[in-house]
């Protein structure tokens, strides 16, 4: 049975009422009867005293030999039997000598044992209670036996009264709980009414409870909690409206999840975008499932996650780029309640980002053959030149240094050859072989493969290792590639006695870890007005380079995810900073 707020403050009342008077009672009844029990056995113990007395003087007599100790014996029992005081009894260990003592229970059993173990002279039993004296000339125990129930009786006759007053105080008092209970549930009663119409949606509503103590005070605090309420719910509201509107007309489809990947909301913008690809049911299947593992990654990882996911439609024989952002979605308190997506369809700008490539593709292809042109007609100038000489020395039989000039010519071919080379791997670099293979192993070897006849006598190499391996997934050939592009021109660029400096070491950035290798010389450093061009197709400043190196360097580096980045100063040297992406580690 469900009681309401009256009751609930009577019951406890009445409850502390009722234990307070039965407690008081109690401890009353309980006071007057241990007061009398008091004064029996003390009434009791001093009578034993004056019996005690009165024995001594018989056995004086018995002393002086005016009476027998027989007689002087039946003398006490003749006396004490003649004034039938109640329960008195004179026992010893043998027999009973007198016994006023009226009881249906045989106590001397019980009663005998206990004499020769304690030294009190009053001994309570359940009912019973004895109070005696050991009268050691005659081996006599004198006593009293006193039933407890005869002290019950008298309690409750002497307070008979006090129970009739503390009825009537109950009485009373339960009436003054009952109005002060409903003095109290009054106003909780319709502040209660109040709320449940205000959670109906009724906020006008208001309480008027003309009083001065804490009920008033709390009336004036619903009141201004209402008004306060009315306002924040207006402002809420407008929030709400503000976050609807943005969310319906934004262009990026947003999907929240609960703590376990459940879809709670999806925005018009992710319901348009999904259901643009349901006539393909498996490309819709798929797209839902990658955002839905994406999120899955991001409650497990508690990280933001941040990938562009593709998608092969067969369809329309295409590829379709999505942009997916996964991150925690947490409240004010900084509790996780779940995840967010937010994704957007980013083919279009890929498709004129592969175009702006293609383009740029073409113009470097353009200064190829503009470059191609000016560096394959110097060689063959050179070639012409020297097979005219071989003509005309040929024709006077004069061979003597017909040998420089073949060199000559070979070594043009050969330039020839190596241009052709960079120029077939900048414009259409091999397809990488992707593996994971640890970054020191490539720089030995690397280093293993440089020619020792392309090192200048005083150059020292001095490789700061990485305690750690640094496992990446990247292509070994063009790797190495990259490596032996950069160290030849660092020992081009140092003097005869320099330093070449490479440091593997790893760091963080953008949330990833990378593998870091860096190349410092101490050579002639580049110009700033020069490091723009570096990349730059046929860009060079040695007359024996042919200005593809670095090119291929960019484009090998970009194909194995990587990065890289130069800094130099004019007369003090140069750094190239090469980043590939860790395996294995987030």
């Amino acid at each position: 049975m469900k009681l309401d707020i009256e009751n609930k403050i009577l019951i406890p009342f009445m409850i502390v009422l009722i234990l307070s008077i039965a407690t008081l009672g109690i401890v009353s009844y309980w006071n007057g009867y241990k007061l009398l029990l008091n004064n029996e056995i003390q009434n009791r113990s001093n009578h034993l005293e004056e019996i005690m007395l009165h024995m001594e003087d018989i056995h004086l007599q018995v002393l002086q030999e005016k009476l027998s100790i027989e007689e002087a014996k039946l003398e006490v029992i003749r006396f004490y039997s003649e004034l039938r005081r109640e329960g008195f009894f004179i026992i010893t260990e043998d027999e009973v000598m007198l016994n006023h003592f009226n009881t249906e229970e045989e106590w001397t059993d019980e009663f005998l044992p206990m004499t020769r173990t304690r030294n009190d002279e009053t001994i309570q039993f359940e009912k019973n209670i004895f109070i005696y004296r050991i009268y050691r000339e005659w081996n006599w125990i004198i006593g009293y036996g006193v039933h407890k129930s005869m002290f019950s009786q008298e309690v409750l006759e002497t307070q008979k009264y006090m129970v009739l007053l503390s009825i009537v105080s109950l009485m009373f008092s339960m009436q003054a709980a009952i109005f002060i209970a409903h003095n109290i549930s009054k106003p909780i009663k319709l502040l209660a009414d109040l709320c449940d119409k205000i959670g109906m949606g009724s906020l006008q509503e208001k309480i008027t409870i003309k009083r001065n103590d804490e009920i008033g005070m709390l009336a004036k605090a619903f009141n201004n909690m209402t008004h306060k309420l009315q306002m924040n719910t207006a402002q809420l509201m407008k929030m709400t409206e503000l976050n609807e509107d943005i969310l319906r007309n934004i262009s990026t489809g947003i999907i929240t999840t609960d703590q376990k990947g459940n879809e709670t909301s999806i925005n018009p913008a992710a319901q348009d975008m999904l259901c643009s690809v349901q006539k393909d049911e498996v490309k819709s299947w798929t797209i839902r499932q990658t955002l839905q593992h994406q999120i899955q990654q991001t409650l497990d990882s508690k990280e933001s996650i941040h990938h562009i996911h593709v998608f092969e439609d067969d369809i329309e024989n295409r590829k379709l780029y999505v942009d997916v952002m996964t991150s925690l979605l947490k409240g004010e308190t900084g509790k996780v309640r779940g995840a967010i997506c937010s994704f957007r369809d980013i083919t279009e700008g890929k498709h004129i980002e592969n175009n702006m490539e293609t383009l740029d593709r073409l113009t470097s292809m353009g200064q190829f053959a503009a470059g191609m042109a000016h560096e394959i007609r110097n060689p063959l100038a050179g070639m012409k030149t020297s097979v005219q000489v071989l003509q005309k020395r040929l024709l006077h039989e004069d061979q003597s240094s017909n040998s420089k000039l073949f060199k000559g010519v070979l070594y043009e071919i050969d330039r020839i050859n190596q241009l052709i080379t960079d120029l077939l791997n900048f414009a259409k670099p091999k397809k990488p072989r992707y593996e994971v293979l640890n970054i020191k192993g490539i720089l030995e070897r690397t280093l293993a493969l440089m020619d020792k006849g392309e090192l200048k006598k005083n150059i020292k190499i001095d490789v700061v290792d990485y305690p750690e391996e640094l496992l990446s997934f990247v292509d070994r050939g063009q790797i190495e590639q990259v490596f032996l592009n950069i160290i030849k021109n660092a020992v081009n660029a140092v003097s005869h006695e320099g330093t070449l400096k490479i440091i593997l070491d790893k760091c963080q950035e953008n949330s990833k870890n990378w593998a870091v290798i860096k190349f410092q010389d101490d050579g002639c450093g580049i110009s700033s007005e020069d490091i723009g061009k570096i990349f730059d197709p046929f860009y060079t400043t040695s007359s024996q380079g042919t200005g593809l190196g670095l090119s291929v360097v960019y484009e090998l580096v970009k194909e194995n995810k990587g990065s890289i980045q130069v800094n130099s100063r004019v007369g003090k040297g140069t750094e190239f900073r090469l980043t590939f992406p860790l395996y294995g580690i987030t």
